[in-house]
């Protein structure tokens, strides 16, 4: 994989670049120092990086992976749609380059040159994406759909950024909220990996950013959580505008880093609000608290009745509140927008059907978020169940996480664990079941009891978004789901 340096290689180019040009062919030649085929090629209006992804006019770029090199499924592309293949393979309709990765990010940083639209940046361990949708709404700005929040993803929503903001057409294209051109770009930053969230900022040069939480994720390749804690901070050190942090993560940030960041607070019952501890030579810039009583969130004067349970929505929320207001969103009107959004599938929406209730976290799992998600289970009525995949990615701790997992799963009514990880789960949990695949734990549906609040929560590898349908499909939604109230 090409790094930052290779950004810095091709910026003496991006400046003659300009959004009805930066797909046509030969400019993208020029840009990317490539070679052109013989035969004519047509202007793109978008790009590609998957052929399964593939709209039409896109242009592709095939490119080596894990799984092999992305120039096999250039004819697939082209069958879709695809204008032409961006490739260091040759290839009849491939404009021919040294290195196909390095190309891209140059084509992002080409767009993000271009765009006149702020750039907020989100990440964290835990709630990027719900706090990224709800940001959006906040802001009345756009955003990458799901957890497009790589290289790849990134440089193809700053393409259609860019040709939108100038009035072009990108047919299909991803970007979500209902933000007009020129609104504020949201976007998700994902790292797994020392490095690459420098990369990220390099490409996108947020110009605000808010960090969620930091906690035990990807610890296989970034090995422990002050790993976490400098991958995720490299982006509030990059923002050069409003900076935001939960309480959770603003621990972890190097002193000179909280010192330019706004942090959040989120208190529980009622009384006076104290300053919160802090090291020695350790304050933030500012501080911005809130408290949850039930479902009511007192911030900012107000009292907002939150549509979603559980204390990490609330904490999404105040994070929410306090960026938007620090972007001139007064925090009535940023938190209407906020509660009539649609919050992504998987990330803890909750679903009322005949019978159950399910809490749909099913996107993906690690400590933090496993624990958050039971909080919120653990505060429904009885009876409760839950399924329980692995969590990934999580080094040397890994089985002892799950047996701690499988320990604050005693008290429910019904406990499924899902993956072989997940044995652990049912070793610390003797009552819990065990299986190794979504498909055997459909088959337990039925054990179920009437009545009950059921969590389904793993890593996005088992697949338990299968388990939720198959829930719905066995008791069939009560009403019309909004997908935003619980």
């Amino acid at each position: 994989m090409s790094g930052v340096g290779d950004v810095r290689v091709n910026e003496s180019r991006v400046g003659v670049a300009a959004a009805h040009e930066l797909l046509h062919p030969e400019a993208l030649a020029r840009l990317l120092g490539g070679r052109l085929p013989d035969e004519p090629l047509s202007t793109g209006t978008g790009v590609a990086y998957d052929s399964r992804r593939v709209r039409p006019g896109d242009v592709f770029f095939a490119r080596q992976g894990s799984a092999g090199h992305g120039v096999v499924h250039a004819d697939a592309a082209l069958a879709a749609g695809a204008a032409f293949v961006v490739s260091d393979a040759p290839h009849p309709r491939a404009l021919l380059v040294s290195d196909a990765w390095a190309a891209l990010v140059t084509v992002a940083t080409a767009a993000r040159a271009l765009l006149a639209a702020p750039v907020v940046g989100v990440t964290g361990s835990a709630g990027k994406t719900t706090v990224k949708t709800l940001l959006t709404a906040a802001l009345g700005g756009r955003s990458t759909p799901g957890n497009l929040n790589t290289v790849p993803a990134l440089a193809a929503a700053l393409v259609e950024a860019a040709r939108t903001e100038a009035g072009l057409p990108v047919p299909g294209g991803d970007l979500a909220g209902e933000g007009a051109p020129g609104a504020p770009l949201v976007l998700e930053l994902g790292v797994d990996h020392p490095g690459e969230m420098a990369e990220l900022v390099a490409i996108t040069r947020p110009d605000h950013a808010l960090l969620t939480t930091v906690g035990e994720s990807h610890l296989s390749r970034l090995g422990d959580v002050a790993a976490v804690a400098r991958e995720k901070s490299g982006l509030l050190a990059a923002a050069p505008g409003v900076r935001v942090a939960g309480e959770a993560a603003a621990r972890h940030l190097p002193t000179e880093v909280l010192a330019r960041t706004h942090v959040t607070r989120l208190l529980a019952g009622e009384g006076t609000v104290a300053p919160a501890p802090r090291a020695a030579g350790a304050a933030p810039l500012g501080e911005a608290a809130g408290r949850l009583a039930g479902t009511t969130l007192r911030a900012f004067g107000h009292a907002f009745e939150l549509p979603w349970p559980g204390r990490a929505m609330a904490e999404n929320a105040l994070l929410v509140l306090t960026a938007a207001r620090l972007l001139g969103v007064p925090p009535a009107r940023a938190f209407a927008a906020m509660a009539a959004a649609r919050l992504e599938k998987g990330r803890l929406r909750t679903l009322r059907l005949r019978e159950v209730t399910v809490i749909d976290d099913s996107y993906n799992s690690n400590p933090l978020s496993a624990a958050l998600a039971l909080e919120v289970l653990g505060a429904a009525p009885r009876p409760r169940v839950a399924f329980l995949g692995d969590m990934r990615e999580l080094g040397d701790v890994s089985r002892q996480r799950h047996l701690e997992l499988g320990g604050a799963t005693r008290d429910l009514d019904l406990v499924v664990a899902i993956g072989q990880e997940a044995a652990a789960v049912a070793a610390a949990n003797p009552a819990a079941r065990h299986v190794l695949t979504w498909r055997e734990a459909v088959e337990l549906i039925d054990l179920v009891p009437a009545g009950a609040t059921v969590l389904v929560k793993g890593s996005r590898s088992l697949e338990l978004e299968n388990l939720v349908a198959a829930l719905q499909e066995r008791y069939a939604p009560a009403s019309a789901d909004r997908g935003s109230r619980p």
